[in-house]
């Protein structure tokens, strides 16, 4: 009995830690819902008003409006949900959920930026479309901050909540390092057809947001 009541006491711990991320569960269901809209213009229209309509590329679309928002498939929203769901429930945790949600908008939109900047400059693809640069950037400001509080807060002790912080900061620092090497090494070569670039500046978003929330904020 002792077994279950600790299994449920960790449930009911989860579910209200889940229940307060209202923001980061508001994502995730836009992420949902447009993927529905999504599924559903390929079924009626075909793929070439999908294209036009979700992937940002080399020429003006409604695509550079949405394409932070869109998915090609249920893996990649899957797996970008699930960064978000942890980050972004950390994130919220740190900041108000104006400024979360302004900086998870605008991690997005520089991951866009960014990829279309490569394609702008003569760079291999055909559009660029998902939240995972926004998703990035949640991790690259969750392990920025917590790695500046770490240096700059030194304390003889760390409590369980700072722990667990830690191991989520460095786990979110390998996380980066293997998309960095995934996307510029070829070597590497772990997922092919990825967004380096997009990658690259919402990670360099939540870098520079977290070295500015924890130094003047």
């Amino acid at each position: 009995m002792e077994a279950t009541a600790t299994d449920d006491s960790v449930l009911a711990a989860g579910a209200r830690w889940l229940a307060e991320k209202r923001v980061t569960l508001g994502v995730i269901v836009l992420l949902v819902a447009v993927f529905a809209f999504e599924r559903a213009v390929l079924w009626l229209y075909g793929p070439r008003t999908w294209g036009y309509l979700f992937l940002a590329s080399g020429d003006l679309s409604p695509g550079w409006l949405l394409a932070p928002f869109a998915h090609r498939d249920l893996t990649h929203l899957g797996t970008t949900a699930g960064v978000i769901l942890v980050y972004g429930g950390l994130v919220e945790r740190r900041l108000p959920p104006a400024t979360y949600l302004g900086f998870y908008v605008a991690a997005g939109y520089a991951s866009t930026a960014a990829q279309l900047g490569a394609y702008l400059g003569g760079g291999p693809g055909l559009g660029t479309l998902g939240a995972s640069g926004a998703a990035l950037g949640l991790v690259a400001f969750f392990s920025t901050v917590t790695a500046l509080e770490r240096v700059w807060d030194r304390r003889d002790s760390e409590d369980a909540g700072r722990s667990v912080e830690t191991v989520f900061a460095v786990t979110g620092v390998v996380v980066v390092a293997l998309v960095v090497a995934n996307d510029f090494l070829p070597a590497v070569g772990l997922e092919p057809g990825t967004a380096p670039f997009g990658h690259l500046g919402g990670m360099l978003t939540g870098l520079f947001y977290g070295v500015v929330h924890v130094r003047y904020l």
